[in-house]
């Protein structure tokens, strides 16, 4: 409940800000995240700048729930929420953030279509930041999916994902 009290309160300042001064205050906070972590202020703000930003991009706005699911899948943990509340829109916080900071980011979902839904539907938030987004598919070339894979964000299935690893460790034999 902190950190939702804490990106309300960011709220009013983000809201004031134009386009160039929210990626302004992003590009700013990259280097607080690289150096600070995800400690709670840090993602307090950069949470802020994910949810004024969707706003304007998307149209859509982080209720509370996805604030908090947000924070718990940032921290590791795994997070259940039920079918509506939002499990796509929630991961932006946590994509974002993990990006901004350098991290490459994968959100894995059940199947191609909503790996490559999701992504193209995310991508206007995702691009608002300078972020790339891909997903990775099956049948994709193994150039594209490389491309894929080095980008941002990629949205992949969790079979795709497996398989990829799997293919990879072979690849590498004794010297992964």
């Amino acid at each position: 409940r902190a950190l939702v009290a804490r990106v309300d309160a960011l709220g009013p300042a983000a809201s004031a800000c134009d386009d160039a001064e929210l990626r302004v205050q992003a590009r700013q906070l990259r280097a607080v995240l690289r150096r600070d972590g995800f400690a709670f202020e840090p993602v307090a703000r950069a949470f802020a700048l994910v949810r004024e930003a969707a706003s304007r991009v998307l149209g859509q706005r982080h209720y509370e729930t996805q604030l908090m699911a947000g924070w718990y899948l940032l921290g590791g943990s795994l997070v259940e929420m039920a079918t509506g509340e939002g499990k796509t829109f929630a991961a932006t916080l946590p994509a974002v953030t993990a990006a901004l900071a350098g991290l490459p980011v994968h959100v894995i979902t059940v199947n191609d279509y909503l790996a490559q839904r999701d992504a193209a539907t995310m991508a206007p938030l995702y691009e608002f930041f300078g972020l790339s987004v891909s997903a990775v598919v099956h049948d994709m070339p193994n150039p594209q999916r490389r491309a894929a894979y080095a980008g941002d964000v990629t949205y992949a299935s969790n079979k795709e994902l497996a398989f990829d690893y799997l293919r990879d460790r072979a690849a590498l034999g004794d010297r992964a």
